[in-house]
């Protein structure tokens, strides 16, 4: 089982590296922990602090999303094989900019934040290296994704859901990837 697992991953990574995003399934890549963890999730923060080996912030190249058997998949995609640190938590205030503390109106009734440190949205000349700063998929929970905040080092991402739901966090690598999966139903 183990090999077989490990397979499939290689064969998504192959895929993303060959293609890049615009060739990838409509169905996000699985990350190899889907197949052997039950999906229970939580509705509390989840957060994983930034590695001290991480001198320079990650650059986020992709983000997508997905609906899967069960839950819908947003996949942050770095590049490199390390990860950035991360906070994913619902927020009950209103969405703002980090910059401009504009407010960001959002699909949904659930608000999911995703904050990436450290990590950059841009190049070192200040162009995005994502092609969608919004997304729309209007999956069963996935409405609307925007990014508010890239700013020294922190990126953040507001995730738009039909409703507050259960959510797990998984990293994988080869690409290094951010995955949050949201249950339709708990």
């Amino acid at each position: 089982m183990r090999r077989a697992v490990g397979t499939i991953a290689m064969i998504w990574a192959s895929v993303a590296h060959a293609g890049g995003t615009a060739r990838l399934p409509a169905r996000a890549a699985p990350a190899a922990q889907d197949t052997v963890a039950p999906f229970g999730g939580t509705l509390g923060p989840v957060q994983r602090p930034p590695t001290a080996a991480l001198a320079r912030p990650v650059v986020l190249r992709a983000v997508r999303a997905g609906r899967d058997a069960g839950f819908d998949r947003v996949v942050f995609e770095f590049s490199g094989d390390a990860s950035p640190g991360y906070l994913v938590e619902y927020v009950t205030q209103p969405v703002r900019a980090c910059g401009s503390g504009a407010l960001v109106p959002l699909s949904g009734t659930g608000h999911l934040m995703v904050r990436f440190e450290p990590a950059q949205a841009h190049d070192t000349l200040g162009r995005a290296t994502t092609r969608a700063r919004a997304l729309a998929p209007h999956l069963p929970q996935v409405r609307e994704l925007k990014l508010v905040c890239d700013f020294e080092g922190q990126v953040e991402w507001a995730i738009g859901l039909a409703a507050r739901r259960r959510f797990r966090v998984l990293v994988d690598s080869l690409p290094s990837r951010v995955i949050v999966d949201v249950r339709h139903r708990d």
